[in-house]
């Protein structure tokens, strides 16, 4: 059995090898969102995580498909907690309700997320692309919840309502916006509805 894949200390080299992933995409969330994701670096990341530079390119060829990866995982748990939160509304109307809260509370929580998915990756065209490609998975994804007669015309308002909401967070989380996070959310949310609910 080689070096590779033989048990250390009671974990497979596979294990090994997933622990050390997940550190380095946690330190490569905290950079990316303490400092931006143009200061995010391989030997920064590792350094921060606390491993050899040459873990890094076990997991990652470059530092762009590090960055991708915390993006991913990232918006995975968001969607998660959206899925979670309108589960149990019948409603389409409490269904955007119970998303927008759950978007804006973990945009609040933690303003690495919103650094991280809506204003942060300008000027890197990869993750400006994964940016716009989010916007239509969760248009995707109220479609599928909402089931709306037209849904093309749903899906571009769905785009144009997200956009708009996007926006609105950041500004909010600048500052210039002096309401709590329920009343973001009802604002967003109401704005939402105004736009989509003639397409349900």
């Amino acid at each position: 059995m080689g070096s590779t894949t033989r048990p250390y200390k009671g974990r497979t080299a596979e294990e090994r090898r997933t622990e050390r992933r997940g550190r380095l995409l946690a330190a490569g969330l905290e950079l990316w969102g303490d400092h931006g994701w143009a200061a995010v670096t391989m030997r920064g990341v590792c350094a921060h995580a606390g491993l050899n530079d040459r873990y890094f390119y076990e997991s990652f060829p470059d530092v762009e498909a590090l960055l991708l990866a915390v993006y991913d995982q990232a918006l995975s748990d968001l969607l998660t907690y959206v899925e979670r939160a309108i589960a149990s509304e019948p409603l389409p109307e409490e269904r955007i309700r119970a998303g927008m809260s759950v978007f804006v509370n973990a945009m609040a929580s933690d303003s690495r997320r919103a650094r991280i998915g809506l204003a942060e990756p300008a000027g890197s065209p990869a993750l400006e692309q994964r940016r716009r490609d989010t916007y239509h998975l969760f248009a995707r994804f109220a479609r599928d919840s909402l089931r709306p007669a037209d849904e093309e015309a749903f899906t571009v308002a769905m785009l144009f309502a997200l956009g708009g909401a996007g926006e609105l967070v950041i500004n909010w989380l600048g500052g210039s916006l002096a309401l709590t996070p329920d009343e973001l959310a009802e604002r967003a949310s109401e704005l939402v509805l105004s736009v989509i609910l003639p397409y349900l």
